[in-house]
């Protein structure tokens, strides 16, 4: 069954979660910021793990574009704590929310694709850089790597979704530029 993608001008689906610090998310508390809503593999897979530390680095500049950011990952809770804030340096200041059975995946049309999935040969040196120069080794796989990283980019009035991007690459400059743009471009 294939699911339906969001796309610009769809209002985001909204969610009350749980993070990995016990706190409760909801997004209609996040009204009056924009939200950039990120979608994950598992907790163990190493450009994951890159993805989260450029998450983190880019945070602070996020939040003062008027831009939070909320990210899930299809693993629990356990694993989470101890693939990402047990092995960053630099802890994410940011909600990570624990959901192995791809709830909220499903509410935003994120899923699986084995064509995605060999697509991301292309980017083997990023998972080099990840494994190697941050110590991000592949652990077990606590979820499935078929699944298409996502992100939403939510508007801060009505939660409207500004920009909508299936295959995410986190780690790539472009993926922020493109974001910083259309912050800029909503603001107006």
């Amino acid at each position: 069954m294939t699911q339906t993608k969001l796309q610009a001008g769809d209002t985001a689906p909204q969610f009350t979660a749980v993070d990995t610090d016990g706190n409760t998310v909801d997004l209609a508390s996040y009204k009056g910021c924009h939200v950039m809503v990120v979608f994950l593999r598992y907790s163990g897979c190493p450009w994951c793990n890159l993805a989260i530390h450029r998450l983190t680095l880019e945070s602070k500049l996020l939040e003062r574009n008027g831009c939070k950011v909320i990210a899930f990952i299809q693993s629990a809770e356990d694993d989470v704590k101890a693939n990402i804030y047990e092995r960053h340096i630099t802890k994410p200041p940011f909600p990570i929310i624990p959901d192995a059975s791809m709830k909220f995946y499903k509410m935003y049309g994120v899923g699986k694709s084995l064509a995605a999935a060999a697509h991301s040969i292309k980017d083997i040196p990023y998972w080099l850089k990840s494994v190697f120069e941050l110590g991000f080794k592949q652990t077990k796989f606590d979820g499935n790597m078929l699944v298409v990283p996502a992100m939403f980019l939510v508007s801060k009035g009505d939660q409207k979704i500004i920009k909508a991007e299936y295959s995410s690459s986190f780690y790539e400059h472009q993926t922020f530029t493109d974001v910083y743009e259309s912050l800029t471009f909503d603001a107006v």
